[in-house]
């Protein structure tokens, strides 16, 4: 019997596009201007994030700090700290429009007495708006992955979130779009894992095979057995 769902949050209960485009735009227009090319800028940003999603950094400016001083400048603190409030204002916009549909599919799991988890990888500036969100009174426990020292896809990302809900993992399934590998690594910590697809392009949603793929919230109230 399931006893537990456990959801991915970006792009599988919350979406930052609309219509194919992101709502708030990428801060990337800065680089250039204060001493990195854009192209040093990415690989910089990509080369940092398994530590930035497992907490080496404790917040967005000591990311830039970092990636600024690899490159042997500095970056103006002032400008620093203007982007770091940005990017807050930019992270807090997908949970002002949650889906009326993930509402329901909540509601109508917690009707039948089910568990809901939370895992994501995400860095503190990503899940600030969390606790304030129409989203959290569902949830019973919430994994973000730069308080753990595990993401997405370490099985003790998941094995944190069973115990915290009480659950062995044949009494649970994973819910989520496929960033991280996160559906490997769900089903490799004994977890049967969904794709959710309903935020995904077709384009992207095809590129994940050998899950079981939920085209809208409502598809997994059907298919759900607990």
């Amino acid at each position: 019997m399931i006893k537990a769902v456990l959801f991915d949050l970006y792009e599988t209960l919350i979406s930052e596009f609309a219509n194919g485009t992101r709502k708030v735009p990428r801060l990337n227009d800065f680089q250039e201007q204060w001493g990195l090319t854009k192209q040093e800028y990415d690989e910089e940003w990509r080369v940092r994030q398994v530590r930035r999603m497992k907490g080496t950094f404790p917040d967005f400016p000591s990311v830039l700090r970092d990636m600024w001083q690899s490159k042997g400048k500095t970056l103006d603190e002032a400008y620093l700290q203007s982007l770091y409030q940005a990017r807050l204002e930019a992270k807090k916009v997908p949970f002002d429009e949650i889906s009326p549909n993930i509402i329901y599919m909540l509601k109508q799991l917690k009707s039948r007495g089910v568990r809901i988890g939370l895992i994501s990888n995400c860095t503190e500036e990503e899940v600030r708006a969390w606790d304030r969100s129409t989203l959290a009174p569902y949830f019973d426990d919430a994994v973000f992955s730069y308080t753990t020292g595990y993401a997405k896809p370490d099985k003790e990302i998941y094995q944190l979130s069973l115990r915290n809900l009480k659950v062995e993992p044949r009494e649970a399934i994973f819910v989520g779009d496929g960033g991280s590998r996160e559906l490997d690594g769900a089903a490799a910590a004994g977890l049967q894992s969904f794709h959710a697809t309903w935020f995904l392009s077709e384009h992207f949603s095809g590129k994940i095979t050998g899950f079981e793929k939920l085209a809208q919230p409502q598809d997994l109230l059907e298919r759900f057995t607990g």
